[in-house]
Order: structure tokens, then C-alpha cells, then sequence
């Protein structure tokens, strides 16, 4: 018996939805998470939670149709993604398209795998030809944000996490790669203020510390910059005014007067 795509998609839903509560409930150090199984439960559960809210008692003449089979093989290749190979999701997922170009999920998924698998320039397409088809979604532009980051195109990748964003404030793992955007180009500022707003909006104690993580290596990325910097500036100017002082003499001369203070006492 047909179905429509969300119907497919329901019993995954449940699925995604047991794997987050996985990921929230157990004890992995939260500085080990790339996000990037946060981001299959996260990112693609909205997109299919919301496809799933909007079914109704009866499916409409209009609706989408899709065959078992397809639905078969997007369940298949989501469990690949969240055991981490994604070179089989690739196989699985490009099957599904082949075997329906015209689903929408099919070519998320897709894309998706295609990302996490280096292919970015095959992800890029399929999410070129998701907009061609359908009204972008939070997901596909942090999809393509990634695709844009992990090309060194980061005033691209910047834009489609804002989009994302824009679509849904709450969305986590497209402000998280907006912080590391930004701090790679060194919009420190901007990145310590996404920190807050997405500290401040945390529903879980795991994204509380992971936004205070991201927000420590923002700090870390800046001060290892004035370091470089002050090193930069130093080694170009070696020589010194005469009588000057130069500041390893200063914390030398501050070490002394510390050991002498406390000898005093």
C-alpha cells in the first residue's frame, strides 16, 4: 500500500528521536562531540518531525507518494548515519534517488552523507537541486553552509548559517558553526555574542557546556592570535632604545620584587 513521504518517515522520527535522548542521557564528555550526531538527530528530525506534525487523518489526493522501497532504503541509510558510515549511507541514499529523483528527502539525506563523506562538491549539487524543488529548510542551509566552510568559502558559510538561523533562532548546530565561522575569520565579538545567545537558549545542560566549550576555544583562538602577533612585532623590532626595558625584564624585575615581599614578611 502507498504512502505518503511523511508517513514513511514516521517511524524514523521515533527512531531519531530515541537516539537523542540517547546522546542527552548518556555520559560522553562533552568536549569529544563534534555535533555531527547531534546534527542527524537535530537537524534532519525537524525537518521530518515537521513534515510528520503536518499529516492529516487522511491523506490528501495531492500528497506525496512514495514507494516502501524508498522509504526502505532512507531508514537504512539514516542508521548508517548515525553509526558513522557514511560511505554506505552514500550507496543506500544515492539508491533512493535513483529510485525516486523526485523525493525531497531522499536528496537531504543524500546530500547530507555526501558532506560527511568529503564529497562536497556531489553534496553541493543536491542541494542546489533541493532549492530548485522545494523552499529551503534550516537543515539545507546549514548543509550548504557546511559545504561553503569546508571550501574555505566562509563569507558563503557565514551567510547560510544566518539563514538557517533566521528560519529557526533555536537551531543549534547551525549557530555552533557560525561561532567557528566567525572565529576563523576572527570576528571574535561576533562569535563570543552567538556564545551567549545560544548559552542563554540552551534547553539542555549538554548544549549549556557545549556553548561554554565553544565559547573557551573562541577565547583561546584570540589569545593565541595576540600571542602570534606580540611575537610577530617582536621579532621584527629586536633592538631596544637604550636603558629601555623590555617587558621579559619587566615580569623578571616583578618576579623579585614578589620573592622580596615575601621574604619581608
Amino acid at each position: 500500500m502507498a504512502k505518503t513521504e511523511s508517513q514513511c518517515f514516521h517511524g524514523v522520527t521515533i527512531l531519531l528521536r530515541l537516539r537523542q535522548g540517547e546522546l542527552l542521557m548518556s555520559g560522553r564528555k562533552t568536549a569529544m562531540l563534534t555535533f555531527g550526531a547531534i546534527i542527524v538527530a537535530t537537524g534532519i528530525t525537524s525537518n521530518i518531525s515537521l513534515a510528520a506534525g503536518a499529516v492529516p487523518a487522511r491523506p490528501q489526493p495531492n500528497a506525496r507518494i512514495v514507494s516502501a522501497t524508498v522509504g526502505q532504503y532512507l531508514q537504512k541509510g539514516y542508521e548508517q548515519m548515525r553509526k558513522g558510515n557514511y560511505e554506505a549511507a552514500v550507496r543506500t541514499l544515492a539508491a533512493a534517488v535513483t529510485a525516486d529523483p523526485d523525493s525531497v528527502s531522499a536528496r537531504r539525506y543524500l546530500a547530507f552523507a555526501l558532506l560527511r563523506n568529503g564529497s562536497l562538491q556531489e553534496a553541493m549539487y543536491q542541494l542546489i537541486v533541493i532549492q530548485k524543488m522545494a523552499k529551503a529548510t534550516p537543515f539545507d542551509n546549514y548543509t550548504l553552509g557546511e559545504a561553503y566552510a569546508k571550501m574555505g568559502r566562509m563569507k558563503d558559510a557565514e551567510a547560510c548559517f544566518r539563514d538557517a538561523l533566521k528560519a529557526n533562532p533555536n537551531y543549534d548546530p547551525a549557530r555552533a558553526s557560525l561561532i567557528k565561522t566567525l572565529s576563523s575569520v576572527g570576528k571574535y565579538d561576533d562569535a563570543f555574542s552567538e556564545c551567549l545567545t545560544g548559552y542563554k537558549a540552551a534547553k539542555t545542560e549538554m548544549l549549556s557546556r557545549y556553548y561554554r566549550i565553544l565559547y573557551q576555544n573562541v577565547q583561546e583562538q584570540k589569545l593565541s592570535l595576540r600571542r602570534i602577533q606580540e611575537a610577530t612585532t617582536t621579532t621584527a623590532s629586536p633592538s631596544y632604545a637604550p636603558g629601555a626595558v623590555t617587558t621579559v625584564q619587566q615580569q623578571q624585575q616583578a618576579q623579585t620584587q614578589s620573592r622580596t615581599i615575601g621574604e619581608t614578611r
